[in-house]
């Protein structure tokens, strides 16, 4: 993905999760509201799971920055380990808040996504202490869509269409996410791999016709 790809794909995001941050979250802030008194059970669970979370998507976009990581490869480690600090929390708790919160057609969807996540990032840290940076960036990439589940779906759900279905709309959604958050990665991987080797088998080409 070029950088510029990237800029607009992050700026995009990220309006999309202060959208769905005010749409949303703010109802946490009023003790009276309906939305409080349902998580109110699980409230300690779900201020981890939300902070950590919260962690996670704030700082990964970062991660993707090359010029960061060239110029500040000290505060690259530092955010790294904020990033794998956040999933590591945030991933496990997600399952204990579905199984109390509901509906319990999600409780599987909280576990495989959490255990995405889990996996994804294990395998990234596990490759960057071996120092296979390549391996890293690549399990990175399969990682962070994980965590972007809980902003895109919301987002969708925002759409009236969608909402008017109540609980199976809610449900297949998620599970779209989750699907998408699996597969997508490795097709951009794959894709990247195999034209940008085609584009770099062409530059020796074009050079030699031209120097003849």
């Amino acid at each position: 993905m070029s950088s510029r790809a990237k800029h607009v794909f992050f700026a995009v995001f990220g309006l999309m999760t202060l959208f769905v941050f005010y749409f949303y979250e703010t109802a946490f802030l009023d003790s009276h509201s309906p939305v409080w008194q349902h998580v109110e059970p699980v409230k300690w669970l779900l201020l981890f799971h939300g902070v950590a979370g919260s962690v996670a998507l704030l700082v990964a976009p970062f991660q993707f920055s090359a010029r960061l990581r060239r110029r500040y490869p000290r505060l690259h480690r530092v955010l790294g380990r904020l990033y794998v600090a956040g999933a590591f929390v945030s991933a496990p708790l997600a399952v204990p808040v579905a199984i109390r919160l509901g509906p319990p057609s999600l409780v599987m969807a909280a576990t495989i996504q959490s255990c995405g996540w889990l996996l994804t990032t294990a395998v990234a840290l596990y490759a960057v202490r071996r120092g296979d940076i390549r391996q890293h960036q690549e399990w990175m990439t399969r990682s962070y869509p994980f965590a972007m589940v809980f902003v895109v779906a919301r987002a969708l759900l925002a759409v009236p269409a969608i909402r008017e279905l109540g609980e199976p709309g809610f449900v297949s959604v998620v599970w779209g996410c989750i699907a998408l958050a699996c597969f997508v990665p490795s097709f951009v991987i794959s894709w990247r791999a195999i034209f940008g080797r085609r584009s770099s088998a062409a530059m020796p080409a074009k050079a030699a016709r031209a120097a003849a």
